[in-house]
């Protein structure tokens, strides 16, 4: 097997820039020539202390999760990146269907690795060792990492990731939006998540830009753009609410490019962010599958309500359930090519087949092409839902009801109905100072929805439950009420 491609495009540009600041987090600033040093002395330790061909990582956005990371793929580890969020029996469940047998971690988490059973050890990044010392190790496996999905239709799964699936979504990005090695990306996205892994950390790490690694709180996040100049902000469409919301004074004018991702961008936050902050939040498309990014908007082209254009080194149709492709404006299955696909499911043969077909990977998500070949997302195919026989998307029924004066945020979940199939139910967050009830709502749905899309029943929550992606976690709000 070979050395780390990932491994050996960092140290050219470590090469290349060895002061120049790959990390900077609480005051704190790493070089490349620093995290070169820390990378080596990881991979020593993890090639003495790590028998198996995996080893797992237990660490928050902080300075210690790079060095730990290219450190296990500089020992030729497969690294399994495990949630921060995940309560002690996920944890073990997910340490042990990948074979883990060790877990790098940090001190926050270790009373959970041991309530779990779970053997680890504490990692210090301050350890440093020269990198001509450490000679490279093959790689054990073509899987270099192991990410866990969302768990959005029920257990997550493992994604296996080749480094040349990341090294080519990369790439993709790079080619698209024009990404160098003048760039300061802010990484708020948890670094567990493929969004937060390749974009926020791998891209700038092997084109020669900083990371500035914060975790989300949005008055230190404004002030830390502000201070350190960032250009480039990746995050889930809740942060920049909370960021357009905090009252804090803050110059975001050095944002070059502010993507959302992860779910669908609310037309009222990009609306506030903009008057804001005098910035275009744009709207990307990816999946863990897929490396992840598959598509983006960028500011000189935005089309709002789209996911923008596919990378330019993917293939994307939309397709018909007999696998044929639609044409233009057709509604149908999105689908993927390109060397960004994942290697598979890991250790599960039968759900990667379902997956991908023909080296065609079906992302179960509901769109169109249209005719300048941005790509429209309408839902997922298993959120469809059948009311008095018409199909609804919730997602459309949610940006309806989010154009409603007064409502800030908005999910809706069906339920099963004997009579109609299903029935919406709308858990509603309304702007401060705003009060309205069922009856207004509902009359103002009808204003905006054909009536089979009003929902049946409403919700008013104070704020709307987060997976640990920051997603909303609409399975918890099914879990509140029957309906």
């Amino acid at each position: 097997m070979p050395t780390s491609a990932i491994i050996s495009a960092f140290r050219s540009v470590a090469a290349r820039f060895p002061d120049k600041a790959a990390l900077i987090s609480c005051d704190q600033t790493v070089t490349y020539s620093q995290l070169e040093q820390q990378a080596a002395a990881a991979a020593r330790e993890i090639s003495t202390r790590v028998a198996g061909d995996t080893v797992a990582l237990l660490i928050p956005n902080s300075l210690g999760f790079a060095p730990a990371f290219l450190g296990a793929l500089w020992a030729g580890k497969t690294v399994a990146v495990l949630p921060t969020l995940a309560p002690p029996p996920i944890l073990k469940l997910m340490a042990g269907s990948v074979g883990a047998g060790t877990v790098i971690t940090s001190d926050e988490f270790i009373p959970r690795l041991v309530e779990a059973g779970i053997p680890c050890w504490l990692y210090e990044s301050s350890a440093t060792k020269e990198p001509a010392e450490v000679p490279l190790a093959e790689c054990s496996n073509e899987a270099a990492v192991l990410l866990f999905t969302s768990g959005t239709t029920g257990m997550p799964k493992t994604v296996a990731l080749s480094e040349g699936n990341i090294l080519a979504n990369i790439e993709g990005c790079r080619l698209e939006t024009g990404f160098d090695d003048n760039q300061r990306m802010l990484a708020i996205l948890p670094l567990f998540h493929a969004f937060g892994l390749t974009v926020t950390l791998l891209l700038p790490l092997v084109t020669g830009s900083t990371v500035v690694i914060e975790r989300f709180m949005p008055r230190q996040i404004l002030q830390t753009i502000e201070k350190l100049r960032v250009t480039c902000l990746i995050a889930v469409p809740s942060q920049y609410r909370l960021l357009t919301k905090d009252p804090t004074p803050a110059d975001l004018s050095s944002i070059w490019l502010a993507i959302a991702g992860a779910e669908r961008l609310p037309e009222q936050v990009a609306i506030e962010f903009d008057q804001r902050f005098h910035k275009t939040i744009v709207q990307g498309y990816g999946a863990t599958e897929i490396s992840p990014v598959v598509s983006l908007n960028l500011p000189q082209n935005n089309r709002f309500g789209s996911v923008g254009r596919p990378l330019p080194n993917l293939k994307v149709a939309v397709r018909d359930d007999n696998d044929a492709i639609l044409p233009a404006n057709e509604t149908g299955e999105v689908c993927v090519e390109g060397t960004s696909v994942m290697l598979g499911y890991y250790n599960d043969p039968a759900s990667t087949a379902r997956k991908i077909r023909n080296g065609i990977l079906h992302t179960g998500d509901k769109g169109f092409l249209d005719e300048d070949g941005y790509l429209h997302l309408v839902g997922r195919a298993d959120d469809l839902v059948k009311v008095s026989g018409e199909k609804v998307y919730p997602a459309e029924v949610e940006t309806a009801i989010e154009n409603i004066e007064g409502v800030d945020e908005v999910a809706v979940v069906a339920f099963p109905d004997e009579k109609h199939g299903s029935r919406l139910h709308a858990f509603v967050q309304l702007k401060p100072g705003t009060v309205m009830n069922d009856a207004a709502l509902r009359a103002a749905c009808r204003e905006k929805l054909e009536p089979y899309k009003v929902p049946r029943s409403f919700s008013v929550v104070e704020t709307l439950p987060r997976t640990m992606t920051g997603k909303t976690d609409k399975r918890a709000l099914a879990a509140t009420t029957s309906g």
